[in-house]
């Protein structure tokens, strides 16, 4: 299914009393200097929630880890949703045959944790090592003629639940989850507004590719002579390699350098004065919020082809970092961004509030 249930949140709820909602969030918590687009998107659905009065809390990596326990306090708090991490080892849906049983996994109450968790499929870590674009299902991908004992390519992450998922947009690799929702994520965190200098320097994020593809970026733009603002995707290796590989460049000044920065309070900072944002990512992307949040502060984006939906941001596109460069250097004062993103967070909010309360007011539909 593509939509929760119809029902509205005035109806009554079966049993009676507050909808609750837990949401894992890293041991880091929010005062780390690495937040990002997990962090604005827990923080902001949180918000919502409590505004169309589900009591929403957070509770980080570590105390999930005992299931048992993370069991009991849903149990005991009736709580209706738990949303973990993908990285958690609730988001994979149950022990495989190869892998050991969590403690607790037996329990009645782990058992109940199990129907209430919502996983949001916000990349595609647990479907494809790489971070790849999982590859088409034999069994359900439209008009494929499944071989004799086909196996589905989400098998190893249980599609049939019983959690139920959330997916950023429709694609085909979502399709082999029965129980699906399709909501996506919200900018408006950040105010509309054109803050884009044509003449300005380039805004590249790094971390997303190869450091030997990063080399061809910094190498281009700087041969070039154009100025460059360099942020960085922290969180993977590729981006802490990017670092050292950045150093000289930012010792010599030959580019901006900011290594770190609170996107709630320093997006200016980040973004203002800037020609365009380029992002060179051979990961597949549910959504970027740094290239929608360069949307929404008025710079046009710049990226490869196959990344897919950081590519729907996208006003300069190509296949190879070195014409991505090109490209850039060529029009990169002239290209036009695309549309804003236009779902804001108060109807992301609504739509999850709805998910969350549909198994408690149609408990027959079976959610």
């Amino acid at each position: 299914m593509s939509e929760p249930p119809a029902a509205s949140l005035g109806a009554p709820l079966d049993p009676p009393g507050p909808l609750r909602a837990l949401l894992e969030i890293y041991d880091e918590g929010f005062t780390c200097d690495t937040w990002g687009g997990v962090e604005t998107a827990l923080w902001h659905l949180a918000e919502g929630l409590r505004e169309h009065g589900v009591e929403a809390e957070f509770y980080r990596s570590t105390e999930g880890a005992d299931l048992g326990a993370l069991a009991e306090r849903v149990v005991r708090e009736r709580v209706d949703a738990v949303f973990p991490l993908v990285e958690s080892p609730l988001f994979v849906g149950g022990a495989s045959r190869s892998e050991r049983p969590a403690a607790g996994e037996g329990q009645p109450e782990v058992r109940e944790l199990r129907r209430r968790v919502v996983r949001i499929w916000h990349d595609v870590s647990r479907l494809s090592p790489g971070l790849s674009t999982p590859p088409p299902c034999p069994v359900h991908t439209p008009g494929a003629a499944a071989p004799s004992g086909g196996v589905c390519a989400a098998a190893g992450v249980f599609p049939d639940g019983p959690a139920r998922e959330v997916f950023l947009r429709d694609l085909p690799w979502t399709r082999c989850f029965g129980s699906r929702t399709y909501i996506p994520w919200a900018v408006d965190h950040l105010p509309p507004a054109d803050l884009r200098d044509p003449f300005g320097p380039v805004l590249l994020q790094l971390g997303k590719t190869s450091v030997d593809q990063a080399r061809v970026c910094l190498e281009r733009l700087t041969g070039a002579g154009l100025p460059v603002r360099v942020v960085f995707a922290t969180w993977s290796k590729e981006g802490r390699a990017a670092r050292e590989l950045v150093a000289p460049y930012a010792a010599s000044g030959a580019v901006e350098v900011l290594d770190s920065y609170d996107i709630r309070t320093e997006w200016k900072r980040v973004y203002a004065g800037a020609r365009l944002f380029v992002l060179p990512s051979v990961f597949h992307e549910t959504f970027n919020f740094a290239a929608a949040e360069a949307l929404q502060l008025g710079l046009p984006v710049a990226t490869l082809g196959d990344c897919g939906a950081l590519a729907d941001f996208a006003s300069l596109r190509a296949e190879t970092v070195a014409e991505l460069m090109d490209a850039v250097v060529a029009r990169g004062e002239s290209v036009r961004p695309a549309r804003r993103p236009w779902t804001g967070w108060r109807e992301v909010a609504h739509r999850y509030a709805t998910l969350i309360a549909a198994p408690r007011r149609a408990p027959a539909l079976g959610v």
